[in-house]
């Protein structure tokens, strides 16, 4: 099912310059599918969820993690086909299928990717385990690997390297981001900066945790062990 390594991405259909993976000549956003067709799309991946599964599963159980996989609802695909102010064409979407290791410790994940590196074909790697991750760049304190990952037949997915103890709390960041995302309705200012403090609480809580995580292993590597 997961493209090779060395996979060179197909070409996108009607396109002879750009390549799945690459930034879309017109519209400056990254093709993530050989097609654009939601249906296709959405059919194609959705029958590949299991078998995806039946791929990660050994490097997973190598290094102890757990293993997840969900198919995104029409409802939240259409939400960002039809954003105000920026919607995306279903090339553009990058998480139909979603994928999520999680593992024990910040070590343990860098090692998964490094593994899954040398046998499947990324289309792009963000790593916001580092300090200078997504914290600096958009201010929030998620922390996590994400990676796309190419299929044979020149679709993707999204892949998310995470830590166990860190999922509760970013499950609840990820809800606050999603009401300001996208909102289900237009909210009052009483609203709107409830949320905001419920973001800023969060990312403060998954800061604490992150770094109580990371002094742990450090302080693992300087025993004899």
């Amino acid at each position: 099912v997961l493209a090779n390594a060395n996979t060179v991405p197909p070409l996108f259909r009607g396109l002879d310059t750009s390549r799945v993976g690459s930034k879309s000549a017109i519209t400056n956003k990254v093709l993530y599918h050989i097609s654009d067709d939601f249906n296709e799309i959405y059919k194609t991946l959705s029958g590949k969820k299991n078998e995806v599964l039946k791929d990660l599963q050994p490097i997973t159980d190598k290094y102890n993690g757990t293993l997840k996989a969900r198919i995104k609802d029409i409802k939240e695909l259409n939400k960002k086909i039809k954003h105000k102010t920026n919607p995306k064409k279903p090339e553009h979407i990058s998480d139909y299928l979603g994928t999520r290791i999680s593992l024990n410790t910040i070590n343990d994940a860098k090692l998964v990717l490094s593994d899954l590196n040398k046998v499947v074909k990324f289309l792009s790697i963000d790593d916001f385990l580092d300090d200078a991750g997504r914290a600096v760049e958009s201010g929030t304190e998620y922390r996590a690997i994400h990676a796309q990952v190419l299929t044979k037949d020149g679709f993707s997915f999204e892949l998310q390297i995470r830590l166990k103890e860190l999922d509760p709390l970013t499950e609840i960041s990820h809800a606050t981001y999603k009401k300001i995302k996208f909102p289900e309705k237009e909210y009052t200012d009483a609203e709107f900066i409830k949320i905001m403090q419920e973001q800023k609480t969060i990312n403060k809580k998954l800061k604490a945790k992150y770094f109580e995580i990371k002094d742990k292993e450090f302080t693992r590597l300087k025993t004899d062990n």
